[in-house]
C-alpha cells in the first residue's frame, strides 16, 4: 500500500469484492442516469501527490555530494525527484533503474526535462556509477 493512499489504514476500503452469483455489480458511486465509463470523475480517487518541496532527507543527501555535483536545477524544478533519489541512493538495484526511467524515453514522444535538469541527472547518474562500480 502506498504511503500516499488516502483511504483507511485497515485496508478494508481498498478491497473490491466480486458480486455473489446472480447479483449485479453496481458501483456505489456510479453516476445515476449515465453509465458510460468516461463520464465518471476519477480525480478524487487518485493517489495523493508527492510532496513538491525538498525534504530534510534530500537536503542531507545533497550536502553529502561533491560541490561540483550540486543538482541546483533539479532541486529547484523537481524537488520530489531529489527526495526520491536520496531515498534510493544506496540501493544498487533501484537507483540505476530510477535513473534509467528518468533519462530514457520508453513510451515515445515524451517532452523530457529542461536541459539543465537533464544535465544534473546525467551527472548524478555518472557519479553514482563511479562510486558503486
Amino acid at each position: 500500500m502506498s504511503i500516499y493512499r488516502q483511504r483507511g489504514w485497515d485496508g478494508v476500503s481498498d478491497i473490491h469484492q466480486a458480486p455473489a452469483p446472480g447479483e449485479a455489480a453496481a458501483p456505489e458511486d456510479a453516476p445515476s442516469g449515465d453509465s458510460s465509463a468516461g463520464s465518471q470523475d476519477w480525480s478524487k480517487d487518485r493517489k495523493a501527490r508527492p510532496v513538491e518541496y525538498l525534504l530534510r532527507l534530500g537536503e542531507k543527501w545533497m550536502d553529502a555530494l561533491p560541490p561540483d555535483l550540486f543538482p541546483g536545477a533539479l532541486a529547484t524544478q523537481y524537488p520530489r525527484i531529489v527526495n526520491f533519489i536520496a531515498v534510493q541512493w544506496n540501493d544498487r538495484r533501484m537507483c540505476p533503474a530510477y535513473f534509467e526511467e528518468l533519462l530514457v524515453d520508453r513510451r515515445g514522444g515524451r517532452q523530457g526535462f529542461p536541459a539543465a535538469v537533464n544535465r544534473d541527472l546525467q551527472r548524478l547518474r555518472d557519479y553514482w556509477q563511479s562510486v558503486w562500480s
